[in-house]
């Protein structure tokens, strides 16, 4: 007989039983994957577009991560074989190699990675992927497949540069070369699968700074320029002779993205609760760079844990501290950035379905919290502590699909052990001993004492319970409206 607290076994399939063409996953890959990397056409049409095989196989290797009853090795034993005994150089080649190289990242598979990466951008540029004229050169300008070749460009100068942050190198291959290929429209335009109006240039996208009136661009186009920003804040901090202007600038560069989103670009999710996974990106990826840019600068120590130093996402500087600001004010920025990033995930916190590209900032986010906890006063612990819960929880979950998240979430925990343990314990007492020593207290002591609180009163008369106290609502370290110019996610 079964013990009811007996945990429940999954059986893995062996690879004998598997099917390599399972309809479950293409289905699995575009509600999963597609959303947070949408190169290829759309659900709708994905069988109609005959995909060569190669390209077939990643999809369901990817798409069988999201089935906890099923091995993903076999799959990934498939596409090893296929990819490299295919001669193929085609733009579906560069799609294949590029999926193929975020799946690998995502399963902390690092030189695998970069090595499917690296072939993925050979290929790209060897065809001309990235001049402007390679995606109408086969087909219409304004047609699905040449907007999934802009995309796909786009998505190649994207995870080249995040894939460099754990590396802490400085070689970005697509961002060094003219960005002349259009911009990817909007998300909800690409997913109706009709025809696509004219794509709009890099350099428009730019000059709307100059514009009388906002001027709306796709939610990838914001998307693209906070990756661009992302990648200068890496070359500022492995640059051995930093000027302060450097720093300035980029700093400059962050507020400005801010300060010119319009209003509808400012929220990422709409009144039915769908996420517009481009935009939470880009705001992501903002907060991210704020977080690599200010920490270093920061007085905010180390919190890597001794018995699991996992030190790839901690950002670290090769030349001389330059700053424009006191360490104090990297640090409420540092701070600031990794609330804004806890806001967003906690607004959807389903990570498996956004990029994994996420993971490494997440866990940053945590770690900053970790930092802060022990330069603040106790009576905002309980702020930060929660902080580092609600990313714990969020790493804990996407360990299930992707094995980065495990290796992280795992050197964040042993951190926040190290940390937060005693605070935790003095922390759990001092609440119950404020009520209890109340509780205790003569009644003629209580009516003298110039000290107590009244209790707090409700409209109708009633007290408010305990645990909506005051004393339990946590305390804010500042006031962050100084330090961010975004405001506060808002749905509606």
């Amino acid at each position: 007989m079964l013990s009811g607290n007996a945990p429940v076994q999954q059986t893995v399939e062996p690879a004998s039983e598997l099917s390599l063409y399972d309809e479950r996953l293409p289905r699995l890959y575009y509600e999963n994957f597609h959303v947070a990397h949408p190169i290829l056409v759309p659900s709708s049409l994905y069988h109609d577009q005959n995909y060569p095989q190669f390209l077939q196989l990643v999809v369901h290797f990817v798409g069988s991560h999201h089935i906890a009853s099923v091995s993903s090795q076999p799959y990934k034993d498939q596409v090893v074989a296929e990819l490299k005994t295919n001669s193929d150089r085609s733009a579906s080649m560069v799609q294949a190699w590029l999926l193929y190289s975020i799946a690998l990242y995502a399963r902390d598979e690092w030189t695998e990675a970069q090595d499917a990466l690296s072939r993925s951008i050979d290929i790209a540029l060897e065809l001309g992927m990235n001049r402007w004229s390679f995606a109408s050169s086969t087909n219409p300008e304004r047609s699905l497949e040449a907007e999934s070749m802009r995309r796909t460009w786009w998505e190649l100068y994207v995870t080249d540069i995040f894939m460099a942050v754990p590396l802490k190198t400085t070689t970005f291959r697509c961002s060094t070369v003219s960005p002349e290929v259009a911009l990817p429209c909007e998300e909800s335009t690409y997913n109706c699968a009709g025809d696509i109006s004219k794509p709009r240039m890099m350099i428009e996208f730019k000059r709307r700074i100059l514009a009388a009136e906002d001027t709306v661009f796709s939610s990838f186009s914001y998307r693209i320029e906070a990756t661009t920003i992302l990648c200068r804040v890496l070359v500022l901090n492995r640059l051995r002779d930093c000027h302060r202007d450097h720093l300035q600038a980029v700093e400059n560069a962050l507020v400005s993205w801010i300060n010119h989103l319009p209003s509808k670009k400012l929220d990422i999710v709409d009144s039915y609760g769908n996420v517009d996974e481009m935009m939470f990106q880009a705001h992501l990826t903002i907060a991210y760079a704020a977080m690599l840019l200010h920490l270093p600068r920061s007085d905010l120590p180390s919190v890597l844990s001794q018995s699991q130093p996992d030190d790839r996402f901690w950002p670290g500087l090769t030349g001389q501290l330059s700053s424009t600001f006191t360490r104090l004010v990297h640090s409420i920025k540092a701070t600031e950035a990794s609330r804004r990033i806890s806001d967003s995930i906690s607004v959807c916190p389903n990570v498996s379905k956004h990029t994994p590209f996420i993971v490494p900032a997440l866990t940053l986010c945590g770690l900053i919290q970790l930092a802060t906890s022990t330069s603040h006063s106790e009576e905002c612990f309980d702020h930060h502590c929660n902080r580092v819960t609600l990313i714990l929880g969020c790493l804990k979950s996407t360990q299930r699909t992707w094995k980065l998240a495990e290796s992280l979430y795992h050197a964040l925990r042993s951190s926040a052990a190290e940390v937060l343990s005693d605070s935790m314990e003095k922390w759990n007492a001092e609440p119950l001993q404020r009520f209890t020593s109340a509780a205790t207290m003569p009644n003629d002591q209580e009516g003298h004492s110039s000290n107590a609180n009244p209790a707090p009163v409700m409209p109708d008369g009633h007290d408010l319970p305990p645990e909506f106290s005051p004393q339990f609502i946590d305390p804010t370290c500042y006031n962050a409206s100084f330090f961010s110019a975004i405001p506060d996610f808002d749905m509606h």
